[in-house]
């Protein structure tokens, strides 16, 4: 459980930075780029491991890695469009509700447990997502502008992402290259993100700045932090099954408890509901 925390305690304080880089100026697009790159410095500073080692493209978990990697990026830019044409609210609940099908997938595929309390603590967490966001009031931008099948394609990756991590450590793939495995998936996307990025700054539609460089930097450390522990989580004996949904609706309550606290944004009735309930699923999920 450690490992679960840990990794919920990093993907919490990334939530924290995003919400501040507005304050700064900061180009979160180009941050994330960069935080790419500060995650495979990391991985080499801690492990000695860079991506793209010959003997490991012969593993069987290299090309999940390397499709991880467009993933991350393609599921950004899904969920930044999920926020252009619609709104924050819905970008965040349909990343979250990735666990209707991770979960079943789990389930199905490596005969994970589920048991009652298990389900009851699975559409808790349903529940909670949806209310902890649920908009204070209709916000500027919140109608819906674009295609239908935008926020649809932001849930589809987010679950895609989450499946491949049940399936590299359920087909036992990785057996101590939790390392490897990162920097391969991190240094994939920052290559891709950073062939994005060079096209945008060549147009001008977006302009350098070391600002930028410095704030991937502080957010590579955090994201880093999250991958590798959700990954010993899964590797410590923990169903995906039981890791993503307490991630999930772990990191809304965190975020949420620091919202009110550090940013004192004011919660709805049904906003404190929707915290209700992701305790009780919590509770009904860990105790099972």
């Amino acid at each position: 459980m450690l490992f679960l925390v840990s990794s919920i305690l990093c993907s919490v304080l990334l939530g924290f930075l995003f919400k501040l880089f507005p304050r700064f100026g900061i180009d979160t697009f180009q941050a994330i780029v960069f935080n790419y790159f500060t995650c495979v410095a990391v991985a080499w500073l801690s492990s000695g491991v860079l991506p793209y080692r010959g003997g490991d493209m012969l593993q069987p978990w290299w090309p999940y890695a390397v499709f991880l990697g467009l993933i991350f990026i393609t599921g950004f830019n899904a969920a930044a469009l999920t926020v252009r044409y619609f709104s924050v609210t819905l970008s965040q609940i349909m990343q979250k509700m990735s666990i209707l099908l991770t979960v079943p997938f789990a389930i199905l595929a490596y005969h994970e447990s589920a048991g009652w309390l298990k389900v009851l603590g699975i559409v808790l967490a349903l529940g909670a997502i949806v209310l902890v966001n649920w908009p204070n009031k209709k916000a500027p931008g919140a109608v819906k502008l674009g295609p239908s099948w935008i926020p649809i394609l932001t849930w589809v990756l987010a679950a895609i992402i989450e499946m491949v991590f049940i399936r590299v450590k359920g087909e036992h793939y990785l057996e101590g290259k939790d390392a490897a495995f990162i920097t391969t998936v991190f240094g994939t996307a920052g290559v891709l993100g950073f062939s994005y990025a060079c096209l945008e700054w060549f147009n001008r539609r977006r302009v350098f700045a070391w600002k930028h460089v410095l704030a991937g930097i502080v957010l590579g450390i955090p994201n880093y932090g999250s991958m590798y522990f959700l990954l010993r989580a899964l590797g410590n004996g923990l169903e995906g099954s039981l890791v993503f949904p307490l991630t999930n609706v772990g990191i809304i309550l965190l975020t949420t408890i620091g919202a009110v606290s550090l940013f004192q944004e004011k919660l709805t009735r049904l906003n404190w509901i929707g915290v209700g309930l992701a305790l009780a699923a919590i509770l009904s999920i860990s105790i099972y």
